[in-house]
């Protein structure tokens, strides 16, 4: 396996089992340091969209399974697969508000916190989850049950739009016009989703 092919193709960091930095960067991807013994055999921190792509497209050649990793708040390091390819999307943390039309767009490992912040300038706000530095990405795949989801409901519901890497390695946006029944996933296939969200 050339993952120098990977790297060349990738602004992000591609890090293998056999790199002196492996272990640590293993570690680190676990937030509560409960880090299980489950040993990914390419960890990839993209820095781009482009980046997921790629990443998917190299597992694909080489014949790995994926595993994602949205800011790495999962209790029990559900990315760490034995001999996957693990996607590390921790560095897309882009938020971008549309004030008038009270829409955001926001990369994976933004935090309810940071998302909040940001919406408060414009005197909005969104339904977040009872952790605020839980990352948006997780926290949506999973339904989004937060503080006001008795009165707003599930944030989820809140999700109109999402661009997805899907497994043959293509961007494609999910709405209610298309890839309708990948936007029907998002909201609640957590960790087993079939797909990579980039925003």
């Amino acid at each position: 396996m050339n993952t120098k092919t990977l790297q060349s193709r990738s602004e992000g960091k591609v890090t293998t089992a056999t790199d002196a930095r492996y272990e640590d960067l293993r570690r680190e991807l676990v937030w509560n340091r409960l880090t299980p013994g489950r040993y990914p055999q390419v960890i990839v921190q993209v820095a781009t969209e482009q980046d997921v792509v790629e990443a998917v497209r190299f597992a694909r050649e080489e014949n790995l399974k994926v595993s994602v990793r949205g800011g790495g708040h999962s209790w029990v390091g559900f990315p760490l697969c034995d001999g996957h390819l693990l996607i590390d999307l921790g560095r897309l943390t882009r938020i971008s508000i549309d004030p008038k039309a009270c829409t955001a767009t926001i990369q994976p490992a933004v935090t309810g916190r940071e998302l909040n912040r940001q919406l408060a300038t414009y005197e909005l706000a969104f339904p977040i989850g009872h952790c605020p530095s839980v990352p948006m990405s997780g926290f949506l795949l999973n339904g989004g049950l937060g503080w006001n989801s008795n009165g707003w409901g599930p944030s989820c519901f809140s999700v109109e739009a999402a661009t997805v890497v899907t497994a043959d390695g293509n961007l494609v946006v999910a709405n209610q016009e298309q890839h309708a029944d990948l936007l029907w996933a998002i909201r609640g296939a957590g960790p087993g989703f079939f797909g990579v969200v980039t925003q």
